[in-house]
């Protein structure tokens, strides 16, 4: 399983920002619920729980038990090696010919009549020695299987990744439909007021028209953020790995900016990351891999044994009959495969250097990942910042647009213009508070720090 941006992309993390009281166009915070038993439409849905439910249902996850239980088959296949190979067999011949592996008799000379017979009986080897073949094989399939390990932590943290950071980015359009909402009230409001004092002539038509374009504006506004947290719905889903609901309720958090670790620190821990090591295990497997295709030049030695019982139909005939056993050693050295050996030994070569390539290549996006995140985690929480002071200038500026248009000193683009800065800093404010937290979750998984611990604190 690839890294790359497939690894990073996905979206999902915890609860909503309560972004504090910034005036008529501020949403309220919502008390906890508690979790329904199912996905239902428009249920409540905590972060727990759609976490839960991605770990438990998404296919990722199932594909990645069912690789470790085939590595992990493989190893046993690998280590079968070590103990005898039995097998059984029964040979039974009529007529005029000697129990033989072909039945074949050549040019009629050994036929003799009613030779008849049955021979049935056990043959066991028993590998002694092969210069470490078997060691290395059993090595690189317990590597592969400690690689499939890894994987199944990795496809978890990414799962869980991908939730964390939808589940924000709905959280964020949900945000964005409180806004638009309220700005829809207010500029209708606003729309109301001029609409009044135009019929009674004492404001003009172009200002009841003005207020109306920046009334349809909020409107188309509302219906592209509806659409989006619709979407952003299906996203969830998705990163659960299950077809549910098309409409939850979420819960809500306290966003807290927190200064990160130092970057330095945090790319050692991203050496943890399970994606890494993952990779780094699959790199061991195929240079014990490579060792083993090499001591197939070497001989073989070999332990054989077999007993049986051998009778014939006639009992008339002079030929013993009974119990019967054999015992001996084999050694077994190639001298030429067509070329087999040498080409194993070249595929086991490539895969060792294609191996150890993904290994550094997964660490250098690491490396930029983390670094990506930690930047982006302080970038937006400066934006965070600017945005609040952004939100109170701009109510300050729309209070006294309003009060100058009553008196007539203003005119009605003041207001509405206001009334857009207003809407656009609320906008910026709400997402740069998810934006920091989308970053911050990333931190901790590109970081391997995405313990369960760490998450549940880092978003109270």
């Amino acid at each position: 399983m690839k890294l790359g941006n497939t690894r990073f992309l996905a979206t999902a993390a915890l609860t909503l920002v309560t972004l504090g009281t910034l005036g008529p166009h501020a949403g309220l915070a919502q008390p906890a619920q508690k979790t329904p038993p199912a996905l239902l439409q428009g249920s409540f849905l905590a972060l727990q729980q759609a976490i839960d439910t991605g770990l438990k249902n998404h296919p990722l996850v199932q594909e990645g038990d069912a690789n470790l239980k085939m590595n992990e088959a493989r190893t046993e296949q690998a280590r079968s090696l070590y103990y005898p190979q039995v097998s059984a067999n029964m040979d039974a011949a009529g007529g005029a010919a000697r129990i033989n592996p072909r039945f074949v008799t050549p040019a009629g000379g050994l036929l003799q009549p009613n030779m008849s017979s049955y021979a049935t009986g056990i043959l066991a080897s028993q590998r002694l020695y092969d210069f470490g073949y078997t060691q290395n094989m059993v090595q690189a399939s317990e590597l592969s299987q400690r690689a499939s390990a890894q994987d199944v932590t990795a496809r978890r943290a990414l799962i869980v990744i991908n939730i964390q950071r939808t589940y924000l980015n709905s959280l964020k359009r949900r945000r964005l439909v409180q806004i638009a909402e309220e700005t829809v009230r207010e500029r209708g409001l606003i729309t109301g007021q001029i609409e009044t004092l135009y019929r009674q002539q004492l404001k003009s038509k172009l200002d009841f028209d003005l207020a109306r374009v920046e009334l349809v504006n909020a409107q188309s506004f509302l219906v592209k953020s509806r659409n989006d947290l619709k979407s952003s719905f299906a996203d969830i889903n998705r990163a659960m790995g299950v077809v549910g609901a098309t409409d939850y309720v979420l819960e809500d958090v306290v966003v807290e900016v927190r200064t990160p670790r130092e970057l330095p620190a945090l790319i050692a821990d991203s050496l943890t990351h399970p994606e890494l090591q993952r990779a780094k295990e699959q790199s061991a497997s195929a240079e014990a891999k490579l060792r083993a295709m090499k001591k197939q030049y070497l001989p073989t030695v070999s332990a054989i044994a077999s007993g049986g019982q051998y009778d014939t139909f006639d009992s008339s005939r002079n030929v013993p009959n009974g119990g019967w056993w054999a015992g001996g050693a084999s050694v077994s050295m190639p001298i030429f495969t067509g070329f087999m050996i040498e080409n194993q030994v070249r595929e086991a070569s490539a895969q060792q250097v294609a191996a150890e390539s993904i290994s550094l290549s997964i660490e250098q996006a690491l490396t930029q990942q983390v670094t990506n995140a930690y930047l982006d985690t302080l970038t937006f929480a400066q934006q965070i910042l600017l945005a609040k002071e952004q939100v109170k200038t701009s109510l300050e500026a729309l209070h006294l647009a309003k009060q100058r248009y009553k008196l007539g000193l203003g005119t009605v683009v003041e207001v509405t213009q206001s009334e857009v800065a207003v809407t656009g800093a609320q906008t910026r404010l709400a997402e740069a508070h998810y934006d920091y937290k989308i970053a911050e979750v990333t931190l901790a998984y590109a970081s391997g720090n995405q313990s369960k611990g760490e998450i549940d604190s880092a978003l109270q």
